[in-house]
């Protein structure tokens, strides 16, 4: 009886060092694998099935957020990381982007061209806060015969974020991103004016506004997610003073991976606006393929489809509708 009470201490001791080495390794590399420790304990207690019942007992208690809290994580500073904290939903319109979409109903297209990057970040035990920049621009061009695309019209977009992560949950996290932004509208060359006696004066479009997004990210399974997203946005300066102030977001985004690199994906985002005393829902909605690890780089072929008041500045308080195909470069 003493000789199998000393052998316990003895295995008790070289379990607490599995822990411990595992422990010590996860705070270099990742958490450590529950199944492992058992699988070592299982070695030395092959023949003792109650005392294996037991030790399964107490480690199936526990859980990877069991070993995260007991570990001490210091506050970082970081430069220039790759991801951005805030990753909007594919659907959003006024988004930094690269890639264009054909419209099928008509000869236009839009090019996107652009990048939002974080500049600076402080990680915390709780939060990850980060600052960045965001400069970009869609062009409205016109399909020609012997593959020739005018100018009609390009906006211009260059601000500021103020970004938050914050992981909730083991299957949800959540973002916010706050922008300072300004935005401005110009006609170019390849724009055909309506035939008229009078003298052309060029419109003047540009706003200045302030938007703050908040974003729900939940993992539904290992392969399913759903992002939920609701935004304001306010102009604290604009020409022309037709625009109402303020206007309401919000959107839904669902994703399904096949593999880690290929995916699937419907993206729908509505904007409540007012322009000219007149009040819409603004609908956008994509959909498509992504060939891409979670938040890479990827390519993504989709079908676009828009419907209610126009979003370039030149044409401001129009109406717009449109069914597109486009390819997009996610960096």
């Amino acid at each position: 009886m003493k000789a199998k009470t000393t052998l316990y201490i003895i295995l008790f001791f070289i379990s607490s060092g599995i822990i411990s080495a595992k422990e010590s390794s996860s705070k270099s590399h990742s958490f450590p694998d529950l199944n492992s420790v058992k699988n070592h304990l299982s070695f030395f207690y092959h023949k003792d099935t109650k005392t294996l019942r037991n030790f399964d007992e107490k480690l199936s208690s526990l859980s990877l957020r069991d070993f995260e809290a007991n570990m001490s994580e210091k506050d970082s500073l970081y430069f220039f990381e790759t991801n951005n904290l805030y990753v909007p939903i594919e659907a959003g319109i006024i988004e930094a982007k690269n890639g264009v979409t054909k419209f099928l109903n008509n000869d236009y297209l839009i090019l996107n061209i652009g990048a939002a990057f974080d500049l600076i970040g402080l990680k915390t035990s709780k939060n990850i806060y980060s600052f960045g920049v965001e400069f970009f621009t869609f062009s409205n061009l016109r399909s020609e015969d012997n593959f020739k695309f005018p100018v009609d019209a390009i906006d211009y977009l260059f601000g500021v974020t103020f970004n938050l992560k914050r992981k909730l949950t083991q299957k949800n996290t959540l973002t916010s991103r706050l922008r300072v932004s300004h935005i401005s509208s110009h006609f170019e060359d390849g724009h055909q004016y309506e035939n008229t006696d009078t003298i052309f004066t060029p419109v003047v479009f540009s706003k200045e506004f302030l938007e703050l997004n908040v974003m729900s990210d939940y993992s539904l399974n290992s392969n399913l997610s759903l992002k939920s997203m609701l935004g304001i946005n306010y102009i604290f300066s604009h020409i022309p003073a037709e625009i109402s102030p303020v206007s309401g977001q919000f959107g839904l985004e669902l994703r399904y991976y096949f593999t880690d690199y290929i995916s699937v994906y419907m993206s729908n985002q509505n904007d409540l606006t007012t322009v000219n005393s007149s009040t819409n829902l603004n609908e956008s909605f994509e959909s498509g393929i992504s060939f891409g690890k979670r938040n890479s780089r990827s390519l993504l072929l989709y079908f676009d489809y828009y419907d209610g008041q126009d979003y370039k500045g030149q044409y401001y308080g129009g109406y717009l509708n449109y069914t597109g195909l486009g390819l997009r470069f996610k960096f």
